[in-house]
């Protein structure tokens, strides 16, 4: 157990200083995604503002959902993002062989050789954005809510490299990448807003077969005091259970998915 830790770490270490090998080229794209995100938050706040609020809920309210969705995701996909979307590539190419040479967990050699180190950006803007709603919202919170707070961004990044997984591994398989878009498009056109503005099937869904209303949205109610969506009572206690769940389903599936995996002969 302690010579697999110290292989993740010693890989780890060797992919971040091949990153910063070519600063300029790293330092540009961060900065690039920190304009897209920061432009992205004051369009939602000036929409929200000219309405008054978004189906009950205030800009800055607004604007905490899309932070704690975007931290997650950025937490989440720094681990499953590389993986993900190289598993066609790995499929076609055999590539996935190596993971099976190495003398450490195949998935976890996997995460280790594909971390992405690029999410400053994201981070960055979550948290500064976090920290605005905070204040302009007068939140005072408990030690408690503090700490739910933490589990509440833990369990969405769960959640969200679980489902970026989830979404992609058939392409071991399959060799397509259309399941992608049930990730792509969903998470990133929906999820960020609060659920409740749609229609009630799709409510639904996004609570009860695409789990990703349990990202921010419910969970975000604790600390705001709202109780909005499906059985919200009930639903904005559920995100840690939700992303067990996933960790359960994702595991199960890689197994299967891993079980039939045949080399390309490369």
């Amino acid at each position: 157990m302690m010579q697999t830790f110290y292989l993740f770490c010693k890989i780890i270490k060797f992919q971040f200083m091949s990153l910063v090998e070519y600063p300029g080229a790293y330092l540009a794209g961060v900065a690039a995604q920190l304009i897209v995100y920061s432009v992205d938050m004051l369009i939602i706040f000036v929409v929200v503002w000219n309405f008054g609020t978004l189906a009950g809920w205030l800009p800055m309210e607004v604007i905490f959902i899309f932070a704690t969705w975007l931290l997650s995701y950025a937490i989440g996909a720094t681990f499953t993002f590389n993986i993900a979307i190289n598993f066609r590539e790995m499929a076609i190419r055999g590539t996935l062989d190596e993971a099976y040479t190495r003398p450490m967990p195949p998935f976890l050699y996997l995460i280790s050789t594909h971390i992405n180190l690029a999410y400053v950006a994201h981070v960055t803007v979550t948290v500064v954005a976090l920290a605005i709603s905070i204040v302009q919202l007068n939140i005072t919170w408990t030690a408690l809510q503090w700490i739910w707070l933490a589990v509440m961004i833990g369990a969405g990044a769960i959640i969200q490299g679980c489902m970026l997984l989830l979404c992609n591994m058939l392409a071991l398989r399959t060799r397509s990448e259309s399941p992608t878009i049930i990730f792509w498009t969903v998470n990133f056109d929906f999820i960020r807003y609060p659920i409740s503005i749609y229609p009630r099937f799709l409510q639904i869904i996004f609570t009860a077969i695409l789990p990703y209303a349990f990202i921010s949205f419910y969970p975000a109610q604790v600390l705001l005091g709202k109780q909005d969506g499906i059985f919200a009572n009930v639903t904005m206690w559920l995100s840690p259970v939700v992303a067990v769940l996933l960790i359960g389903i994702t595991a199960l599936c890689w197994s299967k998915v891993a079980e039939g995996y045949e080399s390309a002969g490369t």
